[in-house]
């Protein structure tokens, strides 16, 4: 099952995941989480939107600081998959049936906080159909969409029949949603996601830099990594190595750059800068609980590209390496 949790990052920040137990670790997606500077809650409010977001996952919850809901371990998670941060939308003045979009939105979010995204799905496509000019109802429709095909796929094979039909239609879902203004760093990232499980990487890699473009300034991290990983599965760890050093200036607390850090190092012959990348990660107040999580490949299964896991992977048999995770675990 998919669980929802809130953990802490460096800076205080919260992010807040829905992740699947697994003990395989072969179900694929793009990882995806939210974060901001206090404590993120699902709960409906009125001024809030659905929305689906990608990228910056863990492993087991620990140690959770203040949150608005009870946190507990789920788990170690093979996928991250897509946060709807959701409210009942609102409309102008004198729309017609102005409560029947946001009781559908209600009940379609409803079944997403119970971890039923096929009851999920079918409820967006219903408000799709009834109110064909709302684009949040498109936008979260794709995010239904992905993490089912996700469910049904196997990491590193190309998706077909039922997932693949997901997907696609995944896509012609972001298109109609842009169409109607719903054109975002969100609605773009979660594109990448698709066209990423859809192994189209070229064109992923695009819309995450497009992502990038559109998004303020506490989010830019999400799809600028998910634009570093499909670059690293393109084999162009030094075009990947400038955004997650873009990365680790302007938003130092997101953990994984570090360990993407060490990864494109890895990639391109550097046993030594992959060792201090991962002394980086084990720095700081809080370097012993990172140490801990990005001491196995674990951590980035099922949520970094096929490229970058090996890296990972096999960085992580490095003698330099282990001693900078031994060190930081003392």
């Amino acid at each position: 099952p998919l669980a929802a949790v809130l953990f802490p990052a460096r800076g205080g920040r919260t992010y807040f995941e829905v992740g699947r137990s697994s003990t395989t670790h072969e179900t694929p997606m793009l990882t995806t989480a939210i974060f901001s500077a206090r404590p993120a809650t699902p709960a409906l409010a009125s001024s809030a939107r659905l929305a689906a977001v990608a990228v910056a996952s863990y492993s087991d919850l620990a140690h959770p600081r203040q949150t608005s809901r009870s946190a507990a371990s789920c788990g170690r998670r093979a996928a991250l998959l897509s946060l709807l941060l959701l409210s009942a939308p609102t409309r102008p003045a004198g729309a017609s049936s102005p409560a029947s979009f946001a009781q559908m939105a209600q009940a379609a979010f409803a079944a997403f906080e119970r971890a039923d995204y096929l009851e999920s799905e079918r409820l967006w496509r219903a408000a799709t159909e009834q109110h064909p000019k709302e684009g949040l109802g498109w936008a979260n429709l794709a995010v239904a969409l992905i993490i089912n095909a996700s469910d049904k796929m196997t990491l590193g094979v190309l998706p077909t029949g039922e997932p693949l039909q997901r997907l696609e239609e995944a896509l012609s879902a972001t298109e109609r949603a842009e169409a109607l203004g719903v054109a975002d760093g969100i609605l773009l990232n979660s594109r990448g996601n698709a066209l990423g499980l859809l192994q189209r990487w070229g064109e992923a890699r695009a819309a995450y830099a497009a992502a990038t473009t559109l998004s303020p300034r506490d989010f830019e991290s999400i799809p600028r990594s998910n634009e570093a990983l499909a670059l690293m599965q393109l084999e162009e760890p030094a075009q990947a190595e400038a955004l997650v050093r873009r990365i680790m200036r302007r938003d130092p607390n997101f953990v994984d750059a570090f360990a993407l850090l060490a990864a494109v190092r890895w990639m391109q012959g550097d046993p030594g800068g992959t060792a201090r990348a991962i002394a980086q990660l084990c720095g700081g107040g809080d370097g012993r609980m990172w140490c801990a999580r990005y001491s196995t490949e674990q951590v980035v299964l099922g949520r970094w590209t096929p490229r970058a896991v090996e890296a990972y992977r096999e960085l992580l048999k490095e003698k330099s390496v282990q001693l900078e995770l031994k060190n930081g675990l003392i």
